[in-house]
């Protein structure tokens, strides 16, 4: 039997103060699922910083979901002075996440290990899942994400 040894990598805090993200919104003292008009059509936002500025989407079959258009107009949105990374989310179940993820400057890439762990921050943020670690899907790889929420760090194993 062949062991595989996982590791487990801790990103920090996410920060959600918007001055600190930099995301520019006056509304509340977060942003949190705050709307985003793109052509004319609303986006739901939220956006942290965990390592560098996310806008995060929760949307239904992400799989099926073009996210190239939404992608690249949310990350260089005026809201975001220094644009964003945009991850789209679908939940699958409580404990069980599919992402994809449009990079600010690369476009759609693949599997990313911040992008992961700033899905699950949403999810939990928005109270789409009410656990304290998920699994995250994104291009044929799994991991489990982990945060106790508030001022807890986020962690990561992969799977």
């Amino acid at each position: 039997m062949e062991v595989v040894q996982q590791s487990t990598v801790s990103f920090g805090s996410p920060v959600m103060a918007p001055c600190l993200i930099p995301v520019k919104h006056s509304s509340t003292p977060s942003c949190v699922n705050v709307s985003f008009m793109v052509d004319g059509e609303a986006y739901f936002v939220t956006s942290f910083s965990l390592q560098g500025p996310y806008g995060v989407v929760i949307t239904e079959q992400v799989d099926a979901l073009d996210i190239s258009l939404p992608g690249q107009k949310l990350s260089a949105h005026p809201l975001f002075p220094l644009g964003a990374d945009i991850v789209f989310v679908e939940i699958e179940r409580k404990d069980l996440l599919k992402a994809r993820i449009y990079a600010r400057h690369e476009g759609e890439i693949g599997f990313s290990e911040p992008g992961a762990c700033a899905a699950f921050i949403a999810a939990r943020i928005l109270q789409k899942t009410l656990e304290s670690e998920a699994v995250v899907a994104m291009d044929g790889k799994t991991c489990r994400v982990k945060w106790e929420g508030a001022d807890g760090d986020v962690r990561l194993t992969i799977m």
